[in-house]
């Protein structure tokens, strides 16, 4: 695809406020697919992302500017009463800055890529900018008081967001997250034991992951629920939650109080370097949530070829329902503990349902295919520009 700018290269600006801050879907969607727009396609790619208002944002990137703005790690704003408009206040006072910063350039670049920032599509809107601005939605409940997403000159979105979105009337284009089958592939032997001696993890172990910021709609509460079913009937299972987040301490205190001790492993933030070894270390994948729009962890675990047991939490069920896991009522802790253990008892399931896995991944869900349609949009919002 031809740009517009300097060399007749498309320049794009990708703006996530979170991008320097946390990394979770919408992160991971841009830094992916931005990597393969630039290395596969020959797109001049920037980031703008936030920073904590003192001090340094904890993850470097490069071509990113962060701009410092109000940013409260440890709130647990989705299990306090009201907690939605903390972290709701914190987004928009990033997005009033992100506006002024890129009104303020005006020009430089050809296509502004946003995640879910509604309002920022609105005050850019507001000051004149002539550059195309196209959002990622990345739930259907988004918060949009000034009419941002009406705004902006496409949508685009993935998974349960785009039927929920369709169904209210808003038209959005399908870019299908996906996955580096590369980077997230099945392990031999040797690579697995190595794996899982990086993790301490015994050879005999049946050790399951979940990789997932420790929030209330993950639900692990309800997996440490099913986790202490699952030790009682497998000596020696190892449970891995590869994320952070503000329900940490209460759920180690659950853990505790379930005398669950070493059979469950808070490893905190897992570098994303270092994902893919994690869960090459793992015999199987767990879901637990309440609800997905469509889930990463869920294709990367796929992709690794594990078995993934799920709750029926919107996108994934579908993901996993060709033969590449196991689906359980939300918040069924017995039936999850049921799943569990039954993958744990048939290793001849688990490599079925892994090789299935690691098949649809291969075939449904790769980087290059979403980027040409993430291409398609940014022709379509120029060409209605007429550059």
């Amino acid at each position: 695809m031809s740009g517009t700018g300097q060399g007749d290269r498309l320049r794009v600006l990708f703006v996530n406020r979170m991008l320097c801050l946390e990394r979770g879907g919408g992160e991971t969607f841009d830094l992916e697919i931005s990597q393969v727009l630039r290395e596969r396609f020959g797109v001049d790619v920037e980031y703008l992302s936030g920073a904590p208002a003192f001090g340094r944002a904890p993850k470097a990137l490069a071509g990113a500017t962060c701009l410092h703005t109000p940013w409260l790690k440890r709130f647990p704003w989705d299990r306090v009463k009201g907690g939605w408009r903390v972290r709701q206040a914190e987004f928009e006072w990033f997005e009033r800055r992100a506006a002024r910063w890129i009104a303020e350039r005006e020009g430089r670049w050809d296509v502004i890529q946003v995640c879910e920032l509604p309002e920022l599509v609105h005050w850019l809107k507001a000051k004149g900018a002539k550059t195309p601005v196209v959002m990622r939605m990345t739930a259907p409940n988004y918060y949009d008081r000034l009419g941002g997403a009406r705004e902006a000159d496409a949508l685009v979105a993935s998974g349960m967001s785009i039927e929920t979105m369709r169904a209210r009337g808003v038209e959005a284009a399908d870019v299908p997250n996906a996955v580096d089958t590369e980077r997230f592939r099945p392990a031999g032997p040797e690579e697995k034991a190595a794996a899982r001696r990086e993790w301490g993890i015994g050879e005999n172990a049946f050790a399951v992951v979940y990789p997932a910021r420790l929030q209330g709609f993950k639900d692990h509460r309800t997996l440490l629920s099913a986790w202490a079913g699952v030790v009682r009937a497998v000596e020696g299972a190892v449970l891995l939650l590869a994320g952070d987040g503000p329900l940490r301490e209460p759920l180690e205190a659950q853990a505790a109080e379930l005398g669950l001790g070493k059979s469950v492993r808070f490893l905190g933030e897992v570098p994303n370097e270092r994902l893919p070894g994690l869960l090459r270390a793992a015999d199987a994948g767990v879901i637990s949530s309440e609800y997905e729009s469509f889930c990463f962890a869920a294709i990367e675990m796929m992709a690794t070829g594990l078995p993934v047991a799920t709750t029926d939490c919107g996108w994934v069920p579908r993901l996993v329902e060709d033969g590449a896991g196991l689906i359980v009522p939300v918040k069924g802790a017995a039936e999850l503990a049921g799943a569990l253990e039954k993958l744990a008892g048939n290793e001849a399931l688990r490599t079925r349902m892994g090789a299935t896995a690691r098949h649809l991944a291969e075939t449904r869900h790769t980087w290059p295919a979403s980027a040409e349609k993430l291409l398609a949009v940014y022709s379509s919002v120029l060409r209605a520009k007429g550059r």
